[in-house]
């Protein structure tokens, strides 16, 4: 079930991006559910955990939530899942040297 953003009405992270590294489980996973309650347009999660995170995104919804598959460990596959992002949702990232 998708979860509405908080009653707050001054959502701090408003239309943003953001990419949750190990999102698919333990603090990761309650970080892109924080991020969705507080109005992240998208949260991208990246895990090599392709079935919890998929479950993961599902839970928070679709049109709010994605899932990238992404070992952090492995620099070609954080350019692509940073890439992606960007190529996706249009924005480039605070940081990101793309």
């Amino acid at each position: 079930m998708a979860e509405a953003p908080s009653a707050n009405t001054t959502l701090r992270l408003a239309g943003k991006i953001a990419i949750v590294t190990g999102g698919a489980s333990g603090i990761g996973e309650a970080t892109a559910h924080v991020f969705a309650n507080e109005g992240v347009r998208k949260v991208v999660i990246a895990d090599i955990q392709d079935e919890l995170g998929n479950q993961v995104a599902m839970s928070i919804g679709n049109e709010r939530c994605a899932f990238i598959h992404c070992d952090v460990a492995n620099e070609d596959e954080v350019q692509n899942l940073i890439q992606t992002t960007v190529n996706t949702y249009g924005q480039k990232l605070k940081g990101s040297s793309l």
